[in-house]
Formats: C-alpha cells, structure tokens, sequence
C-alpha cells in the first residue's frame, strides 16, 4: 500500500498527542491545547483516508474487519484488567457489579466507558461510518459537509439541553462527523497538495501567523472535551480552532521527511489508542507508591510514561500483527 508521508507524520504525532493528553500531572496549558484538536484530527483523517470505492455490503464488511472486531477485542482485554480492581481494589470499581462494563457495552455511551475511557472513540467512529456509507456517500463531499456543518451549529447551540447522554455515542458522533466530511472535502478538493503549500518558505510564514493565533484562542476558550460534549468558554470557536490546530499540524508535518518511526507508530496506533490508559493506570499506582506528589520528578513523568506506554503498546502491536492480526483490523 502506497504511504503518503504527511499522513504518517500527522497519525504518529496525533497518537503522540493522545497519549500525553491522557498523562497525569500534566501542565494544564499544555493539556487544554491538546484537547483543542487532538480528537478532531483522528476523525479528519479517517474522512480523508475514506474510500468510495465500495458496495454498501462491501463497505459494511470492511468495517466489521476493520473497527468493529477490534473494538470487541479491546473491550475485552480492558474488561480483564478492570476486573481484578473489582475483586480485589478498594476504589470505585469494587462497589460495582462485576458485569457493570457489559451493561454498559450495550449501550455505549460516550462518557459510559469507565473500564477504560478512550474506548469512546470506536463507537463514535463506526456510526460515523454507518452514516457515511448510507446517507453520505450518495452525497457529494461539499454537500455532505454543509449539512455536518449545520448540525454541529444546532448541536452546540442547544447542548446544554442534553441531559441524558445518546446511545452508541451518537451525540459525539455528530461532532466527529464534521471533521470526518471536511477530510473528504479536503481530500478531493486537493486542498493539502495544492501547489502553493509545496513551497517550504510559505508554509513557515503560515506557521508563524497561525500558531501564535491557535495558541491564545485555544488558552481563551479553555478546556474541551469532545467525549464529554464540553466546548469551552465560546462553543462555535471549537470547530474553528479545532481546524487550525489540525491544519498546522498539517504544515509541520509537510516539512518532514519520511520516516520508518512515524510510519511504526501510524501503524501501531490501532493499538496504542486503547491500550494506553491500561498502561498509566498501573504506572500512576505504582509511582504514587514510591515518589512523593511534591517532588520535582512530577513535572516529568507524563513525558517519561508517555513514552514508555508506546514502547509497550508498541511491542503489543507487533506480537497480535503476528499472533492475531484480525483482532486489530489487519
């Protein structure tokens, strides 16, 4: 399969992103950035690398293969970690009943995945696709992004009506949706191969008129959270910075050249995205044992365990690419 190097670039440093976001002890400013674009870009990209080449029947069975069965799968493994907490911790997780995550997996609502929170993401991404495979995929992409456009507008004006969160992330979903079509648009417009963003000078101009812009917008508008419906201090400036963030990341990464490390770590997103949290759950457990909160060493541990928990997710890749390559969509 062809690699296109920016995508490499942007899907590395996005599961980057992801991972430290979910860091403790991490820098507030450095977290509210993040959170600004880091869920937008995924979907972005998953609307960019869609194909509509298929048969809705073909369509469907690529996403079983490819979203579906792995959600299954690290469903399953987050419920034999969280399992253990049931029976033997003393926290949240033993006043439940054991079968509370299957409950909850019938369901699956955004802010419902305690076991283990990104899982949010499958969901929201498969009905996304359910919806692009039989409504918009008859549509053309410009069309098809107005109409997103139009329901994200009426979403973040009357979000503060939602009460009881949607099933299957539903409500998230027509939040990702957007950024999902206005990958399409961007893919077949050309946008991000356009001639003039080939130009190495111009795209340093760019970065340095846009990042300084994202940076205070991003800082005023405060914290966000698209799992949990939450879009700041201003709702409608989120899809506007969320779009900045993910087109100057875009300009970063054409700078790049190509690289085996960000082409690993594209690839071993699909476990990394899941597995990560599992990971920090058992090395924040284990730090708090032996470091004191106040010690200077804090400032540096979401750096430190991010970086390890990648490495681990990483090495677990590579064994189920070999052992069990359906259960990550391969």
């Amino acid at each position: 399969m062809l690699r296109i190097n920016y995508i490499d670039h942007m899907k590395a440093l996005g599961i980057i992103l992801v991972v430290l976001g979910h860091a403790a002890w991490l820098n507030e400013n450095i977290y509210i950035l993040i959170y600004s674009f880091h869920m937008p870009l995924f979907f972005f990209m998953s609307g960019y690398l869609a194909s509509r080449q298929y048969s809705i029947k073909e369509a469907l069975i690529k996403l079983n293969h490819r979203l579906i069965i792995p959600f299954g799968f690290f469903f399953f493994v987050s419920f034999c970690f969280w399992l253990p907490l049931h029976f033997f911790g003393s926290g949240q997780a033993s006043n439940m009943p054991w079968f509370d995550p299957l409950s909850r997996l019938i369901t699956a609502q955004a802010d419902s995945f305690h076991i283990n929170g990104v899982l949010w993401f499958f969901p929201c991404l498969i009905v996304i696709s359910v919806l692009q495979i039989i409504i918009f995929s008859k549509m053309k992409p410009i069309t098809a992004f107005i109409i997103s456009a139009v329901i994200l507008s009426f979403l973040l004006v009357n979000v503060g009506l939602i009460k009881t969160r949607f099933y299957w992330c539903f409500d998230s979903a027509l939040v990702g949706l957007f950024f999902f079509q206005m990958g399409r648009v961007a893919k077949e417009s050309g946008l991000l191969n356009s001639t003039v963003l080939s130009k190495k000078y111009f795209v340093w101009i760019l970065l340095l008129i846009l990042l300084p812009i994202f940076y205070i917008a991003a800082l005023q508008n405060g914290r966000v959270d698209m799992r949990e419906l939450s879009f700041g201090v201003i709702p409608f400036l989120y899809p506007l910075i969320s779009c900045l963030g993910i087109f100057i990341l875009f300009l970063i990464c054409s700078l790049l050249k190509a690289s085996p490390t960000s082409r690993l770590l594209a690839l071993s997103s699909i476990a990394i995205f899941p597995l990560h949290l599992i990971i920090f759950r058992f090395l924040n457990k284990f730090q708090l044992m032996i470091l004191d909160s106040t010690s200077v060493m804090f400032s540096v541990l979401p750096y430190f365990n991010s970086l390890l928990a990648i490495v681990i997710c990483i090495f677990v890749f590579n064994f189920l690419k070999k052992r069990a390559p359906s259960a990550i969509g391969l």
